[in-house]
């Protein structure tokens, strides 16, 4: 293992937290004679990156515009000193430089000889003798296309013996990656069978990382990586008996979901968190009882479960400013996964109980949740909002949770096709229904409305930077040195709340502020005080960075007006969907595994009878209920749907 100087400067990025420290470092040295003659290529390759620094105009506050300039002529003269160097690389030195190789710089030794191709001048037999003896360099290596093209067969000979092989093929095919810097090259003559064994050999080695044993199980196959059912199945039986070693004993933390409906009880609704992290739900069975006709009924997974929020979105969506800072870095995950964390996992645990506890209050009132389903889409519909008058629900008879879940399945997608023949046409014509037995794509199931729903255009760079600096606990504004004892999270918190001059952030902190200023968030007065501009614009981008959709037609009028002005500036973009964006995600989740590697898939399960032995009763009985609680979600988005396309028909 070659030893690492971190005295040595390298340049990482322009945005780079070491900056300050490595320009230090690269000011002592441009300040110093060149050698006549460098021998070291460790000090070759420093002198590259000190030029990369001022090639990217990075400095010192300290230094004049005397001392760039100088810098500048001084860094060209560094370009001819390792060019040269660089160029008398070959066989009979190639080895030697090698072995002297600091840790810090292999990434950029390995660069230069790409890009100044002196690749060339190393025979492959010298090159296969440099990476038997340095087997770990070749995460490195293969970053440089040229080098992975011409020492093809020598580079993947060395795949296929080395033991972190598989975790670099799924580094490349699977993680994600979400800063996307370094890309990876593999040689073409790489099959397709000789990856998929790197993959056994690593599921079958004593050197294995359980993050990456899920990648395999979930691989999504595509062209030129693929995984057959019978490695999938290998890593499933893996990862099993790894976690449960891993978990056998632990005494970690712990949290769970209870729920109870007491008599009685002073709030029809209520939570509190024990000392053992466990959240204690209550309702009211009073309030239950005295309102149980079937609207009622069914509007209680709003009042009480509050599945839906106040703009009737649900609320069950894994959010990505709800991750936190440990859940966004930790681990390994796919490129292709629902990224999820302890908050999702908590809402899933409460969402799953309230509906298999609701079911059984219900059946002791003598109603099944399934008839009050069957109603409210057959009948209640029709007479509140003119939906179609011969709108089909079956409910399902079965006495055991494997046949009902097979029954309700089905039923699950005929109504998605009913809406979405009533959106299209008008009406329900069930014959022209039955010409498809395909399932409804989630995102093709069309709204009633325009501009059902609203979210930010990602292609617009600046105002994503704003909204971020805006309300990211991560933003460079969020921490301000007067401020730190009251603990605010983001820096819309602190402007909100707190009277802030320009003198009170720091230099480093001032070009993002003259960037809210441009585009018109804040502005400064005449006290030098910070002033909030545009407050709707900041409500709706608010709304947008902490649920990543807002439902247009829920705004008030004055938003509506300012959001249109949004999408006419490209700032925020419509959709015209059922569901959003969020919530086709959610229920693609759980549904398929179109757009994730991880989805539990039930509905190919089950509709395609892969689904598992009628013995397993646990899992069906699971499987029902979340069937059960994603059907009873559609229809509160229907009934969003409907109401809102009645209002904006009786508006004046």
């Amino acid at each position: 293992m070659h030893k690492m100087d971190f005295t040595k400067v390298v340049f990482h990025s322009k945005e780079d937290l070491a900056t300050g420290h490595y320009l230090q470092i690269c000011e002592h040295i441009l300040k110093t004679e060149n050698q006549e003659h460098y021998s070291n290529v460790n000090e070759i390759l420093e002198l590259h990156n000190i030029k990369l620094y001022i090639d990217n105009d990075l400095s010192l506050k300290r230094w004049t515009q005397q001392d760039k300039h100088n810098f500048k002529l001084k860094v060209r003269e560094y370009g001819s000193i390792v060019g040269r160097f660089m160029s008398k690389i070959n066989d009979e030195n190639a080895e030697i430089h090698c072995s002297n190789l600091l840790g810090n710089y292999v990434r950029t030794f390995w660069k230069l000889i790409n890009n100044q191709k002196i690749y060339k001048q190393i025979s492959k037999k010298c090159f296969n003798r440099i990476l038997t003896n340095n087997t770990h360099w070749i995460n490195e290596i293969i970053t440089n296309k040229e080098l992975v093209e011409y020492y093809a067969i020598e580079i993947k000979d060395a795949l296929l013996i080395y033991s972190q092989s598989a975790e670099i093929l799924l580094s490349i095919y699977e993680v994600d990656d979400e800063t996307k810097r370094i890309q990876r090259y593999l040689p073409p003559c790489l099959s397709l069978d000789e990856k998929e064994n790197i993959l056994v050999k690593y599921l079958d080695s004593s050197d294995v990382n359980i993050n990456y044993i899920g990648l395999i199980q979930n691989v999504r196959n595509r062209s030129e990586f693929r995984v057959s059912d019978k490695t999938r199945l290998k890593a499933k039986r893996l990862l099993k008996t790894k976690t449960d070693a891993l978990f056998e004993g632990n005494n970690g933390l712990k949290y769970g979901v209870s729920i109870n409906f007491p008599e009685k009880a002073t709030k029809i609704k209520d939570g509190i968190i024990n000392d053992r992290f466990v959240v204690n739900y209550s309702y009211s069975l009073d309030f239950i009882k005295e309102n149980s006709d079937i609207y009622s009924l069914f509007q209680n997974f709003i009042l009480l479960f509050e599945y839906l929020d106040p703009q009737f979105r649900i609320s069950l969506v894994s959010k990505k400013n709800k991750l936190g800072a440990f859940e966004k870095i930790m681990g390994v995950h796919s490129q292709n996964e629902y990224r999820v964390g302890t908050e999702f996992n908590l809402l899933e645990m409460t969402s799953h109980i309230q509906m298999v506890g609701y079911c059984k209050i219900l059946s002791q009132m003598d109603i099944k949740l399934e008839n009050i389903l069957y109603q409210i889409f057959t009948s209640h519909f029709h007479e509140r909002y003119g939906f179609a008058k011969n709108a089909r629900f079956v409910i399902p008879t079965a006495t055991t949770y494997f046949e009902k879940v097979r029954l309700l399945a089905p039923e699950f997608e005929s109504v998605l096709k009913q809406f979405k023949l009533f959106v299209e046409n008008g009406s329900i014509d069930f014959e022209l229904l039955q010409m498809s037995s395909n399932p409804s794509s989630i995102k093709d199931i069309p709204s009633l409305n325009k501009k059902k729903y609203l979210y930010i255009n990602e292609e617009n760079k600046e105002f994503v930077g704003c909204m971020n600096m805006l309300f990211s606990d991560q933003s460079s504004l969020a921490y301000i040195e007067p401020l730190k004892d009251k603990q605010y999270q983001t820096f819309f918190d602190i402007i909100a709340n707190e009277k802030l001059n320009y003198t009170n952030f720091q230099e480093y902190q001032k070009p993002f502020l003259e960037i809210l200023i441009h585009n018109r968030f804040i502005s400064i007065d005449d006290a030098d005080t910070l002033q909030i501009e545009n407050p709707l614009r900041i409500i709706i981008l608010r709304d947008l960075y902490i649920n990543e959709v807002a439902s247009f037609h829920r705004y008030s009028y004055e938003l509506r007006q300012e959001a249109q002005l949004m999408h006419a500036e490209k700032i925020v973009k419509f959709g015209n969907s059922l569901f959003s964006k969020p919530e086709q995600a959610y229920l693609n989740f759980f549904l398929n595994k179109s757009d994730f590697t991880n989805g539990l898939d039930l509905r190919n399960s089950y509709l395609h009878g892969t689904q598992g032995t009628p013995e397993e009763k646990t899992k069906h009985e699971y499987s029902y209920f979340t069937y059960l609680k994603l059907l009873t979600l559609t229809l509160l988005k229907l009934e969003d749907d409907l109401i809102i396309f009645k209002a904006i028909k009786n508006r004046p």
